[in-house]
C-alpha cells in the first residue's frame, strides 16, 4: 500500500476538544439537577444515558492519552529532523515528474515519490537507493477492455514496492514526514516560504479560499494575509526569466505545481494538482491539514493563542476526568 506523505499533529485542537467535553458534561449535570428540583419524585434522566456518557468519556481519555504520547515523541529534535529531512526528499523526487514525462499517467507522482521513485524518462523511474527500474507503461484505456486496464493499473500499483530489491530502504518504509505542527516544522519549512512572499512589486491577485470566506466579507485576499494563506497551503514564490521578461511564479513543494502570477486570478486551493498532500484533511476530525498551519502562522490568530503544552493537555483531562465524576456521583444518588 502508498502510503501518505504528510501527517499533521494538531497541539491546538487537544485541549479545544477537551473543553467542549468538559462543558458538555457540565451542562448534563446543569440539566439533571434542574430535573431533579422540579420533579424530584420521579426525576428521570432524558438526556443522554450515562452509560452513552462513560463511554464517551473512555473514548476521548484514549484520545487525549495518545495525543499525549504524540506530543511527547514527535517533539524531540532527532524526530523533527528526520521529519524535515524525508520531506526535502520527497520534493526532489516530485520535482522529476515534469509535464512532459508524466502528463496523463494513471499513477500520481506522489505515489511514487514516497517510495523512492525518481522519474527518468517517460512512463519509467529509478530508485534513488537500489537503482532499480520501474515501467508505469498503461494501455490505452479506449482499446482495451476496463477490467484489463484495472489489471494492468493495479499490477503497476504492486511493483511500485515489489521492484524494489528485498533489502531496499524504500521497499519496507517509505517517506512518511510527518508535519507536527510545532516550532521545528514551522521554522524550516513554513516560515521560508513566508519570506519568499516579501517582494515589492509583487501582485499576486489571490481570492480567499472557500473555508475562509466567514472571515471576511470580499473575495479576494486581504494583502496582509496572503504570504501566511499561501505558504499554508504549500506555496512560495520564485523569479524566473522567460524572453526577457521577469516572472514571479508560485510554485508548491508537494505536487509541483507552478502558477505564473499576474495574469490571472490566483486561487491557492485549486490550483493545486488533485493529489497534492497539502489538501489532504486530518482524519481525526476532518480539518483540513492547511488549516491547522494558517492557525499557528497568521498573526491574527497568534495574538489570541500560545503554544500548548503537555501540561495544558493533562490539565484539561484532569478537568473532563472531575467533570464525569460529579455526573456519575449524580446519577448513583438519582437512582
Amino acid at each position: 500500500a502508498v502510503s501518505a506523505p504528510s501527517v499533521y499533529v494538531d497541539y491546538g485542537n487537544i485541549t479545544s476538544t477537551c473543553s467542549t467535553l468538559t462543558l458538555f458534561f457540565n451542562d448534563v449535570s446543569v440539566n439533571r439537577r434542574r430535573m431533579s428540583a422540579d420533579s424530584p419524585a420521579s426525576c428521570k434522566l432524558t438526556g443522554t444515558p450515562i452509560e452513552e456518557i462513560r463511554e464517551l468519556k473512555r473514548k476521548a481519555c484514549e484520545r487525549i492519552s495518545s495525543l499525549i504520547r504524540a506530543i511527547s515523541s514527535n517533539s524531540s529534535p532527532k524526530r523533527s529532523k528526520a521529519s524535515v529531512d524525508s520531506f526535502f526528499t520527497y520534493k526532489r523526487l516530485v520535482k522529476s515528474y515534469t509535464f512532459e514525462l508524466w502528463a496523463g499517467n494513471e499513477i500520481s507522482p506522489r505515489e511514487l515519490a514516497v517510495h523512492g521513485w525518481e522519474c527518468k524518462a517517460r512512463d519509467q523511474a529509478q530508485c534513488i537507493a537500489c537503482k532499480q527500474f520501474l515501467c508505469t507503461t498503461l494501455p490505452k484505456i479506449t482499446s482495451v477492455n476496463i477490467i484489463v486496464y484495472n489489471r494492468c493499473l493495479r499490477r503497476i500499483r504492486e511493483n511500485i514496492v515489489n521492484s524494489h530489491v528485498l533489502t531496499c530502504l524504500y521497499r519496507s518504509k517509505p517517506l512518511e514526514f510527518k508535519h507536527d505542527v510545532d516550532e521545528t516544522f514551522l521554522n524550516d519549512i513554513v516560515r521560508p516560504k513566508i519570506s519568499t512572499f516579501n517582494v515589492e512589486e509583487l501582485k499576486m491577485n489571490m481570492i480567499v479560499p472557500d473555508d475562509l470566506v466567514w472571515r471576511t466579507s470580499e473575495t479576494k485576499c486581504p494583502e496582509s494575509q496572503e504570504p501566511f494563506i499561501g505558504a499554508s497551503l504549500g506555496w512560495s514564490i520564485e523569479t524566473e526569466k522567460i524572453a526577457g521578461q521577469k516572472l514571479y511564479v508560485a510554485v508548491c513543494d508537494y505536487c509541483a505545481r507552478n502558477f505564473v502570477l499576474g495574469y490571472e486570478v490566483f486561487d491557492p486551493v485549486k490550483t493545486h494538482k488533485r493529489w497534492c498532500p497539502v489538501m489532504d484533511v486530518n482524519p481525526d476530525d476532518g480539518v483540513p491539514l492547511w488549516k491547522l498551519i494558517l492557525e499557528r502562522v497568521s498573526p491574527t490568530t497568534k495574538q489570541r493563542t500560545k503554544p500548548v503544552t503537555i501540561k495544558d493537555v493533562e490539565s484539561a483531562k484532569r478537568a473532563l476526568d472531575h467533570s464525569l465524576s460529579i455526573v456519575s456521583r449524580e446519577n448513583m444518588v438519582d437512582s
